[in-house]
């Protein structure tokens, strides 16, 4: 059963957007917890059993989860080592019985956060809950932000998105800024796996290190060996001199190997001795050179199929599967959309030296009833085109053209906007930007412009505005 949802609109400047899910089987106490954390202005959902849980968690309603140990299908370490696997990054506090104490003990030696011991003080609860959101909140960050420095990516800020999932991974790459760790990131093609994978290096101990990318794909089979690992002068015809291949480059650093599953399998086997000795030697060559590397790998191919299929090699598959990072298509998370398109018109602008157009109405209407099967990429790419081509101070629905659409023929007699047309237009820019300005305070922004708290949300809903 769900808490009731008429106190989750409750302002929480310090965690915004975070949400909470409360895991109990007593019915009287969940709700109790579940509305008391909504009274405090943070955002909850609650589950009676493990089953209820999977399900908040599945849709990303969960950025931290609060769980009895003993649940009716299951228990409490159940629940963490899911998340563990599944949900990497999201912090887990138990709740316990005085008797049971020790096995809350196991599980945050185990990882969790936190514990509390039944029957506790709500204030006690509400405390724990609001210092470990301030941990790990993230700042929402908009468009308009005078602090946006594209290319330096830092947990927290949103660059990659504000849906849930993305904060999640977010959260999780901070964790891996003191480990070494290799990570596997999975995802179709534009989602951002390159991002992530610099997000990763650009956060951790080696940042000051390079960050060498490798397009397996890209490579030619006969020359995959001698690009990755190098070669000594007269190792082959054409062998002239030394050259240095991609590991060495990426000495003290990391290295990015994209397309993974397309190394043919005489080279999966070479990786992995790399791998596993910290050790390569040069095509031609005799002695052994230590590696100090960290690896990260992306693929848009099932490898768990690949494996089966006697494609990619179960070995080195687990050996890159240390951390596995998963980025979800743009169409499973629809919020990121218009959140992303604001960055990428002001990212554009900046760099073609021009003052950021506004996304009109229309064109945030077309933006969001667009599926992208290109994803971020193909998000990008159409704002980039729309930006170098649209002729006004917002951008229209009509400037979203496909890359293989011809500007000449986009042209058309369309009349200009009506004056009431461009008064709305004007009045939602309005909006958003008092919001944007007052944290996404509904009170802050009503007083700010000078009406009242209800034609504020009269006028945010005709205008399909949300905080």
């Amino acid at each position: 059963m769900m808490a009731p949802q008429h106190a989750i609109a409750a302002e929480a400047p310090e965690c915004p957007d975070l949400c909470v899910l409360v895991v109990e089987d007593d019915e009287i106490m969940r709700l109790s917890l579940a509305d008391r954390l909504c009274l405090e202005g943070i955002p909850a959902r609650a589950a009676g059993d493990l089953a209820g849980a999977r399900a908040h968690l599945a849709k990303g309603e969960a950025d931290l989860v609060v769980t009895d140990v003993r649940l009716p299908d299951g228990s409490g370490f159940e629940l963490f080592d899911e998340i563990s696997r599944h949900y990497p990054g999201t912090p887990v506090i138990v709740m316990t019985a005085y008797g049971d104490v020790s096995d809350a003990v196991a599980l945050v030696k185990a990882g969790a956060v936190d514990y509390l011991t039944k029957p506790f003080d709500m204030g006690r609860f509400v405390g724990t809950i609001r210092r470990t959101l301030s941990r790990i909140a993230d700042t929402r960050l908009s468009a308009d932000a005078p602090d946006i420095h594209f290319g330096t990516f830092r947990p927290g800020t949103g660059v990659i998105g504000k849906s849930h999932a993305m904060r999640r991974i977010e959260r999780l790459v901070a964790r891996l800024a003191n480990v070494d760790s290799s990570v596997l990131i999975t995802g179709e093609s534009g989602v951002g796996k390159e991002v992530v994978a610099t997000l990763i290096h650009q956060n951790s101990r080696r940042a000051a290190k390079p960050l060498i990318t490798v397009n397996c794909a890209a490579l030619p089979p006969n020359l995959i060996e001698s690009e990755l690992f190098g070669h000594e002068k007269g190792a082959f015809t054409g062998a002239t001199h030394r050259r240095i291949g991609r590991f060495e480059q990426a000495q003290e650093g990391t290295i990015f190997l994209d397309e993974i599953a397309e190394t043919p399998l005489e080279i999966q086997v070479k990786l992995l001795r790399v791998l596993q000795e910290r050790v390569l030697e040069r095509v031609g060559g005799e002695e052994p050179i230590p590696l100090n590397v960290r690896v990260l790998a992306a693929t848009q191919v099932d490898l768990d199929q690949a494996v089966k299929e006697g494609r990619f090699r179960s070995d080195l598959y687990w050996r890159l599967n240390v951390i596995h990072i998963r980025i979800p298509p743009l169409r499973e998370r629809p919020e990121d959309i218009l959140y992303l398109s604001r960055l990428f018109v002001k990212q554009h602008a900046e760099e073609m030296g021009s003052s950021a157009p506004g996304l009109s109405a229309d064109a945030e209407a077309k933006l969001s009833s667009m599926d992208f099967p290109g994803n971020v990429r193909e998000l990008r790419n159409i704002l980039e085109r729309a930006v170098a081509l649209c002729d006004g101070p917002r951008i229209m629905a009509r400037d979203l053209m496909p890359p293989e659409q011809d500007f000449e023929d986009s042209e058309d007699d369309r009349p200009p906007p009506t004056l009431k047309e461009s008064v709305a237009d004007a009045e939602r820019e309005a909006i958003h930007q008092a919001l944007v300005r007052n944290g996404g305070s509904v009170s802050k922004t009503a007083a700010s412009l000078g009406i009242s708290r209800k034609s504020l949300w009269e006028k945010m809903r005709r205008h399909g505005i949300t905080k």
